[in-house]
C-alpha cells in the first residue's frame, strides 16, 4: 500500500479543522494522541542495532521496545527499575542473562571512549543544506564533566567547535537553539562512525534512550529490535502520515473539536470510534496471522466441531 502523505489527506479532512486553524497543527495533536492509544498498522519498525559500551540505543523514530533478539534468540525487555527489584548489577555469567534492560534516557547516543576537549560539528547525513555550522546564528551549548567536575562549552562559530577547558568523558546536557538544519557533534570530524549527538533543527535539548545488555561482547553481538514508531509532528506537505485511516483520522479531528468546546461526552464518542476504527483495521491487516484460541472438549484432535458450534 502506498504511503499517504499530509497533502494527500488535506483535501478529506480539512473541513474537520476550525475556521482560522491550522490543518497540520490539528493533525499533529490528533496523531500524536493516536499513536499513545496502541500499537496500530504502520506503527512497528524494525532495526539491527549496533552495540556499544553494553547498551544500545534506539534511533530517534523509536519510541519503545516491543520485541527483541539477541545474536539471534529471543531475549525479554526489562523495565527500569529491574536491576534495583530483581538482578543488581552483579551478575558475571555468559550471555544475555537478563535480556535487555531500560536504562533511560541520556544526552548523547554512546558514552565516550577516552576523554576528550574538543568536539567538532559537521552536517548530519540527514541535513537538508549541508551548510556549515554557525552560518545562521545558531547556539550549541554542552555541559559535561570528568571524574571530578563539571565544565560548560558554547560553539565557536569559526572552528565549528565544542571546546572544554579540561578532558571530558560524561556528557550531562546539551541544548541546542535557532538552528536551521541538522548537525553532528563528532569525536573525529571526518567519521561519521564518531557521533555522539545529532542537533537542530529548530531549538531542543538532545535525549536517546538506551536499552542495557547483559554481558555483552561489542563486536560479536548482535540485537535486532522490534520497535513502536515514535511520533514525528508534521511539518512539511509530503511528510509520511503513518496512520491513514480516513475514518478514525475524521472522528479523532472531531474528538479534538469537541474536547476544545468543552463537549466531553461527545468526545469521549468520537475518540472512543476513532480507537474501534484503528482496531479492525490491525485485524484486517493481520490475516491469518491473528491469534486464536482452539479448544478441543473431546480430546480427538479435530476442532471442526467446536468452531462450528462457535
Amino acid at each position: 500500500m502506498p504511503a499517504t502523505t499530509a497533502s494527500q489527506l488535506a483535501p478529506m479532512l480539512s473541513s474537520y479543522v476550525e475556521p482560522g486553524g491550522d490543518f497540520k497543527n490539528s493533525l499533529n495533536q490528533v496523531i500524536a494522541r493516536m499513536y499513545h492509544m496502541g500499537t496500530y498498522r504502520d506503527l512497528t519498525v524494525q532495526y539491527s542495532l549496533p552495540v556499544s559500551n553494553g547498551c544500545v540505543t534506539l534511533p530517534e523514530d523509536a519510541d519503545s521496545v516491543l520485541h527483541t533478539m539477541v545474536n539471534g534468540m529471543p531475549a525479554p525487555v526489562r523495565a527500569l527499575w529491574h536491576d534495583y527489584k530483581t538482578a543488581g548489577l552483579n551478575y558475571t555469567g555468559s550471555g544475555p542473562a537478563w535480556g535487555l534492560v531500560d536504562a533511560g534516557y541520556w544526552p548523547t547516543l554512546v558514552d565516550l571512549s577516552a576523554s576528550a576537549t574538543t568536539f567538532y560539528i559537521v552536517p548530519a547525513a540527514a541535513s537538508t543544506t549541508k551548510r556549515a555550522f554557525g552560518d545562521d546564528g545558531s547556539v550549541i551549548n554542552a555541559v559535561a564533566s570528568d571524574a571530578t567536575n563539571h565544565y560548560s562549552s558554547t560553539t565557536n562559530y569559526t572552528a565549528k567547535t565544542l571546546v572544554f577547558s579540561s578532558a571530558v568523558n560524561v556528557f550531562t546536557n546539551i541544548s541546542f537553539d535557532g538552528l536551521t538544519d541538522r548537525y553532528d557533534i563528532r569525536t573525529v570530524a571526518a567519521d561519521p562512525t564518531t557521533t555522539i549527538a545529532t542537533v537542530g533543527p529548530d531549538s531542543g535539548i538532545t535525549r536517546y534512550r538506551r536499552f542495557r545488555i547483559s554481558n555483552p561482547q561489542d563486536t560479536s553481538t548482535t540485537c535486532h529490535v522490534l520497535c513502536k514508531r515514535a511520533f514525528q509532528p508534521i511539518v512539511n506537505d509530503g511528510d509520511i502520515v503513518y496512520i491513514s485511516n480516513i475514518g478514525a483520522l475524521k472522528h479523532g479531528m472531531l474528538g479534538r473539536l469537541a474536547e476544545d468546546n468543552a463537549d466531553i461526552e461527545r468526545a469521549d464518542y468520537h475518540w472512543g470510534k476513532c480507537m474501534l476504527l484503528l482496531e479492525e483495521e490491525m485485524a484486517s491487516s493481520r490475516g491469518a496471522a491473528i491469534p486464536r484460541l482452539n479448544i478441543d472438549p473431546y480430546g480427538t484432535g479435530n476442532m471442526s466441531r467446536m468452531r462450528t458450534l462457535l
